[in-house]
């Protein structure tokens, strides 16, 4: 099992800083206290000088400006659209106004397919047996030097520029 304090790279497309969001870019619950984010954040400056992981210090710092800030860290929570990990706001409002829930209030739109038996619906030709269809016609007699000009072409490797005939 590895050590919970060495870094987990995951080779994820890069997205703007705003899109990934200050939790995940500092690896934190949204529940974190200041301590959480001033350890998280400093584990990150290391990893990011060590170039352990992808992540800038301008990213680095922006996440923790973001989340010391109460305001800016209550609208980081909101745009994160997921109701069920807010710090809890959400849930206090729901359980004063009596719209509490024990599912999540969203269902999947679409079902995972299993893959182990998928066959694509376009077949991919043999190689081999498209090579053997292909049908080189005859040079006709009055053109004998046709067929030495297309060997030597076919020859070399075929460079527009430098072809000499």
């Amino acid at each position: 099992m590895p050590n919970s304090n060495e870094p987990v790279l995951l080779e994820l497309a890069h997205l703007p800083r705003e899109q990934v969001g200050p939790f995940l870019l500092l690896g934190l619950d949204k529940d974190a206290t200041k301590e959480d984010i001033e350890a998280h954040w400093a584990d990150r400056i290391k990893w990011a000088r060590k170039q352990q992981t992808n992540l800038s210090l301008e990213e680095i710092n922006w996440a923790r400006e973001l989340l010391t800030d109460p305001a800016r860290r209550l609208a980081a929570d909101a745009i994160s659209l997921n109701l069920d990990t807010t710090e809890g706001t959400l849930d206090a409002l729901a359980h004063r106004y009596g719209a509490e829930r024990d599912t999540p209030g969203w269902e999947p739109i679409d079902e995972e397919k299993p893959l182990a038996e998928f066959v694509p619906a376009v077949e991919v030709p043999d190689l081999d047996a498209t090579k053997q269809a292909i049908v080189v016609p005859d040079v006709p007699y009055r053109f004998p030097v046709a067929a030495a000009l297309i060997a030597a072409l076919a020859g070399q490797p075929l460079d527009p520029w430098e072809v000499r005939l």
